[in-house]
């Protein structure tokens, strides 16, 4: 149980820091390759809405993976399999 919750803080902690890599990286025109990638989901930029008159439903998913996310994604979970060893 902890070596899976040390395994899903090293997750998140690589999409974090990815993303801001990412926005970083975007301002910087040298490192604009690092902001490649790809969206893929629903909803975006027109949610699906149902509306029932009692209560409106605004249903939309988005996932974005570029380069700088993939990078420190990977970055962090070699930095895991080396210290998850002694967890």
């Amino acid at each position: 149980m902890k070596k899976t919750l040390v395994f899903l803080l090293f997750f998140l902690m690589g999409i974090f820091l990815g993303t801001v890599l990412t926005e970083i990286a975007s301002q910087v025109s040298f490192l604009s390759f690092l902001t490649w990638g790809k969206t893929i989901g629903f909803g975006d930029p027109n949610p699906l809405v149902l509306d029932l008159s009692v209560i409106k439903l605004t249903l939309g998913f988005t996932f974005q993976i570029n380069l700088a996310i993939l990078l420190c994604l990977i970055g962090s979970l070699i930095f895991y399999a080396k210290v998850g060893k002694g967890i």
